[in-house]
C-alpha cells in the first residue's frame, strides 16, 4: 500500500501530470486538514441541505370530496360515516369522503404549503465542510467509503496542472496515477434505479468516483474533458459543496486537487469565510488506546478485582431451584416420596390388569377355534371337500413354483378363467329368471285385483 497519511506532515508532494515519479515540488498543508472530523455535524447538515432541492407537490384539494353525501347519524345501527344520497343505484347509501371509503380522499392530503425547505446555521455548514475536507486526507476513511486507492501514490493527491482537453486524455491521466480501478468500479456499478425515480428522469444510478477540485486559474477545457466520465465530478474550490464532498452524508470521498486549488484552501476558509474559526477538537489526541495504556493513567488506576462476588443476595426461583423450595416447604420431600409410591403402585396394578386381560383373550381365542372346528365337521361332505380344495389353492399361491409347474401354470390359469366365465354366466341367467318371475307375479296380482274389483261392483249393483 503506497498511500501515506499527510495530515501529520507539514508538506505535501506535487506531482507532474506526465509521470507518477516526477515530483515537481512541495506545498504547505492547509490548516483545514487539521479540523476535527465531526460525523454528526456532517450528517445533520447534509440531511437538511439535501431537502432544499425538493419541489412542492400535493393532491387536488377537492379530490375525494365531490360527493353528495351526508351522515345518517345514530339510531340506524350503521356507522356514522357520510353516505351517498339517493336510491335505485348501488352507489346510493355507500360511504364517502373517508380515507377508508371507496372513492374517498387520502388521509392527511398533501398540501403545497408544507415546510419543504430547511434553513441551516452558517457556522454549522462551514464546520461540516471543513470536516468533510479533512476526511479526504485519511486513507482509512477513503477506503471505508468504497474507493479503490491501492495504486495511488499519495493521499491527498495534488497535481501540478491538468492540461487535458479530450476525454481520452483525461482518462489516461487518471489511470497513470492509479485511479483506473476506481473508474472501472464506477462504470460497472450502473444499474436501474430501484425506487420510483426510474420514472422521474432518474432511471439509472451509479457509484461516485474521483472528485476533481480545480481553481479559477486552471484550464477551462477541463470541464468538457471530464464531464462525460461515469462517476467523475468537478468542483471549483471557491464554490465547494458538501453534497459532493460527502455524498449521502458519508465522509471520505476520493479527491484529486490541482496545485492552485490546494494553495487557495487557506484563503477560502480564512478570508472568504469572514469571521470563521475552525472547530476545536474534542480530544487533543484521538488515540484513546495510547491514553488508557499510558503510565500516567495506569499508575492512578486501582488494580482489577479478581475475587469480587456480584449479586450475593440474588433471589432464586423456588419453582426451578429444589434447594430453595425445600427450604421454603419442608413437606415437599415427603410429598414427592408419597407421589412416587402411588405411581409405582398404579404401575403394578396396571401390569396385573393387562396380564389377566391377555389371559382371558387367549382363552376366548381357544374357545372360538373349537366352535369353528365343530361347525366344519357338521357341514356336508361335498362342501367340506370343496372348502379343502379352495384352501389348497390359496396355500399353493404362496409356495415357490418349480420350473415344471411354471410351464403348466398358464394352462391352469386358462381353465380357471373358463370356470369363472361359466360361473358368471350362471349368475346372469339366475338374475334374468328372477326378473321374469317377478314380472309374471305382478301380472297375476293385477289380474286378481281386477277380478275382485268386478265382483264387488256386481254385488253393489244387486243391492241397489
Amino acid at each position: 500500500f503506497k498511500c501515506e497519511i499527510m495530515t501529520t506532515r507539514p508538506q505535501v508532494s506535487v506531482f507532474g501530470q506526465d509521470n507518477v515519479n516526477n515530483i515537481v515540488g512541495q506545498v504547505k498543508m492547509p490548516r483545514v486538514f487539521q479540523a476535527p472530523i465531526r460525523l454528526d455535524i456532517v450528517q445533520f447538515v447534509h440531511d437538511n441541505i439535501a431537502r432544499n432541492r425538493r419541489q412542492a407537490h400535493g393532491v387536488y384539494e377537492k379530490a375525494g370530496m365531490q360527493h353528495s353525501a351526508e351522515s345518517w347519524h345514530t339510531g340506524r345501527a350503521v356507522a356514522r360515516i357520510p353516505r351517498v344520497n339517493g336510491s335505485g343505484t348501488r352507489r346510493a347509501s355507500q360511504a364517502a369522503f373517508g380515507n377508508m371509503c371507496r372513492k374517498g380522499r387520502m388521509f392527511a392530503p398533501l398540501k403545497i404549503w408544507r415546510r419543504w425547505h430547511r434553513k441551516v446555521n452558517l457556522t454549522q455548514k462551514r464546520h461540516a465542510l471543513a470536516a468533510a475536507i479533512a476526511a479526504t486526507a485519511i486513507p482509512g476513511i477513503v477506503m471505508a467509503r468504497g474507493h479503490h486507492i491501492m495504486d495511488l501514490p499519495e493521499i491527498p493527491l495534488v497535481l501540478e496542472k491538468i492540461t487535458a482537453e479530450k476525454t481520452k486524455e483525461f482518462i489516461a491521466l487518471l489511470k497513470r496515477f492509479g485511479a483506473g480501478e476506481e473508474l472501472e468500479r464506477c462504470r460497472n456499478s450502473r444499474k436501474v434505479n430501484s425506487s420510483k425515480g426510474k420514472w422521474r428522469n432518474r432511471r439509472y444510478v451509479l457509484r461516485r468516483g474521483p472528485l476533481i477540485i480545480y481553481s479559477d486559474d486552471d484550464q477551462k477545457k477541463l470541464l468538457t474533458a471530464a464531464r462525460n466520465i461515469p462517476g467523475v465530478e468537478l468542483m471549483n474550490v471557491h464554490r465547494m459543496n458538501l453534497l459532493r464532498l460527502a455524498p449521502g452524508g458519508h465522509i471520505g470521498r476520493l479527491v484529486v486537487w490541482t496545485q492552485n486549488a490546494f494553495k487557495e484552501l487557506d484563503k477560502v476558509f480564512l478570508m472568504e469565510k469572514t469571521g470563521y474559526r475552525y472547530a476545536r477538537p474534542i480530544m487533543a489526541n484521538a488515540d484513546l488506546g495510547s491514553i488508557i495504556n499510558s503510565d500516567q493513567v495506569q499508575k492512578i488506576l486501582r488494580p482489577a478485582k479478581t475475587n469480587a462476588v456480584n449479586h450475593t443476595n440474588q433471589k432464586k426461583n423456588p419453582l426451578k431451584n429444589r434447594t430453595i423450595m425445600k427450604h421454603l416447604n419442608p413437606f415437599m420431600e415427603t410429598k414427592e416420596k408419597m407421589e412416587k409410591a402411588a405411581e409405582e403402585e398404579a404401575k403394578q396394578a396396571r401390569a396385573k390388569f393387562v396380564k389377566e386381560h391377555r389371559k382371558l383373550k387367549k382363552a376366548g381365542k381357544k374357545w372360538m377355534k373349537g366352535v369353528l372346528e365343530e361347525l366344519a365337521e357338521a357341514t356336508k361332505p361335498e362342501e367340506k371337500a370343496k372348502f379343502k380344495y379352495e384352501d389348497e389353492e390359496v396355500l399353493s399361491v404362496h409356495e415357490v413354483m418349480s420350473e415344471e409347474e411354471e410351464a403348466t401354470g398358464g394352462k391352469e390359469e386358462e381353465k380357471e378363467g373358463k370356470d369363472e366365465g361359466k360361473k358368471e354366466g350362471k349368475k346372469e341367467a339366475k338374475k334374468e329368471a328372477k326378473k321374469e318371475a317377478k314380472k309374471e307375479a305382478k301380472k297375476e296380482a293385477k289380474k286378481e285385483a281386477k277380478k275382485e274389483a268386478k265382483k264387488e261392483a256386481k254385488k253393489e249393483k244387486k243391492k241397489k
